[in-house]
């Protein structure tokens, strides 16, 4: 009796034509008036594994069986069926013997629903003309059904087979991964270990560094997740791990810093700022090269970390710092119209101008102590000469203007009394740090863009940086943020459009 038959979908055989032989001893044969059944074989696409003599295959695909028999001429019946918790015969065929061995094949295209699971196949011979079996067989069997999960890794056998993937292992290519969380929730390749090929498996992406396993860059910041935990260290997640301000590729390719060290060279200045605000060296302590840290040099000093001499006085500031005690932003220190280095280079002291050493005592004093001396003996002779008359009182030019009025004298009258400036009041003096920005800003009608201070005062970046945040905090001017730029306005000339909508309540 045949099996009915039933439609089956056309998928791809992802198995191929494979021929299982349960082993060459059959398992309880006997052999009764001449007949014998040799042993059982499997064929087909539906055959997916053979384990310890036990033979899996799929309740939806077709399987072929194949009994080798050997009995003594004549006709018999050889049927095949199965026992499980049912049982169930699959075909009986009618066989002619010869009396040597032959092999009798039954196709079956599809199992019954009653016969899937852990099941016993079994063959018999029998006569033709009925009575009891000639001969048997038996075989384990395995029946998969298409909906079931022999693996119990969520991926049902029909589509372990779609997917090429295992029905027996949870995690066909050993990735950490089971296969049915590649497929359903991943989207990954339950067959290849690493998906994106960046040389990270994808249990070690998902498990261990959380990064996408179908993408070679996660985080997108130019390093491939692989490189950059087994050769960097950085987080293939973040594309700035250590938070400088620099990107990891930055880091790696253009700066050769350290992605997971904020600050590589340990100056006291993370890498990011050191490239992008003071234009210094995120590898090098010392910038320039003039004996001080760049930390130093923009905390302490206020001195330039990429130049050398940053008042061009001829000393390096670090000598100026450490050595000869001098102001290394100031070129003449003592004021006394020579340069510092100029000073240094003729043997005098560049720290005392002509003069501020004089002792005209002719005594072992201080000069504090002689200037208090000396007023101390002005005052008294002073006193001493108003009150022998030899010293008169004050001239009228250093009257009030109310004695002047009452005197008759009026304010036109006064003008030839007008003091006269000093030669050193009349020299032009040089504009501060905060005056030189507001003059920028009168030319620019009271606004202008962080770079045209730059520009315009020949100054580092990071020097006008320093110098902007000590007006705004100071009340001079306001920062607006615009793009990746800041405007510079006075405070009353703030944009209407920039304008805090709290600042008028």
């Amino acid at each position: 009796m045949s099996l009915r038959n039933a439609s089956w979908s056309g998928y791809a055989l992802l198995v191929a034509f494979l021929l299982v032989s349960a082993g060459v001893t059959p398992v309880a044969t006997a052999a009764v008036d001449g007949a014998e059944i040799r042993d059982i074989e499997y064929a087909g696409p539906g055959v997916v594994a053979s384990e310890n003599e036990q033979t899996y295959v799929t309740a939806w695909q077709p399987a072929s069986i194949t009994v080798v028999v050997a009995a003594e001429q004549g006709t018999y019946d050889l049927c095949i069926g199965t026992e499980g918790s049912e049982s169930t015969i699959l075909e009986c065929t009618q066989i002619q013997a010869t009396g040597s061995e032959q092999r009798v094949t039954v196709d079956v295209e599809q199992w019954p629903m009653n016969a899937t699971g852990e099941q016993v196949l079994t063959a018999e011979v029998r006569p033709s003309t009925g009575g009891e079996a000639l001969a048997t067989a038996s075989r384990p069997l395995v029946v998969l059904p298409a909906e079931g999960d022999a693996d119990g890794d969520s991926l049902s056998n029909q589509r372990e087979l779609e997917y090429g993937t295992s029905i027996r292992v949870a995690d066909t290519d050993n990735d950490g991964l089971g296969d049915g969380a590649e497929v359903n929730r991943f989207e990954t390749d339950p067959t290849n270990t690493d998906t994106d090929g960046d040389e990270l498996s994808d249990g070690v992406e998902v498990n261990e560094h959380g990064s996408n396993p179908n993408e070679v860059d996660t985080d997108g910041d130019g390093l491939e997740d692989g490189v950059e935990v087994t050769t960097y260290g950085s987080d293939p997640t973040k594309g700035d791990t250590d938070g400088d301000g620099l990107i990891d590729y930055e880091e790696v390719e253009q700066f050769q810093t350290d992605p997971t060290v904020a600050d590589t060279d340990e100056d006291g200045l993370e890498d990011g700022p050191e490239v992008n605000i003071h234009e210094t060296s995120p590898t090098a302590v010392d910038t320039d090269g003039d004996g001080l840290t760049d930390s130093e040099e923009l905390t302490r000093y206020e001195t330039n970390p990429t130049e050398i001499d940053t008042d061009g006085d001829g000393l390096e500031d670090g000598r100026e710092v450490s050595v000869t005690n001098t102001n290394p932003n100031q070129g003449d220190t003592d004021g006394d119209g020579i340069g510092d280095g100029t000073e240094v280079e003729n043997g005098t002291d560049p720290n005392d101008a002509p003069g501020s050493g004089i002792n005209p005592l002719g005594v072992g004093v201080q000069p504090t102590t002689a200037i208090l001396l000396i007023s101390l003996l002005a005052v008294i002779g002073g006193g001493v000469a108003i009150a022998s008359g030899k010293v008169g009182l004050p001239s009228r030019a250093w009257m009030s203007d109310r004695q002047r009025e009452q005197d008759g004298e009026t304010p036109d009258s006064r003008s030839t009394h007008a003091q006269v400036s000093t030669p050193r009041e009349q020299a032009d003096q040089p504009l501060s740090d905060e005056d030189h920005v507001f003059k920028l800003l009168d030319e620019h009608d009271g606004q202008l863009r962080q770079s045209a201070v730059v520009e315009g005062t020949g100054w580092s970046k990071s020097k006008v940086s320093r110098v902007l945040s000590r007006m705004e905090d100071e009340g001079g001017i306001k920062k607006i943020n615009i793009g990746r730029e800041n405007l510079i306005t006075r405070p009353d000339a703030v944009p209407e459009h920039a304008k805090s909508p709290f600042e008028d309540i």
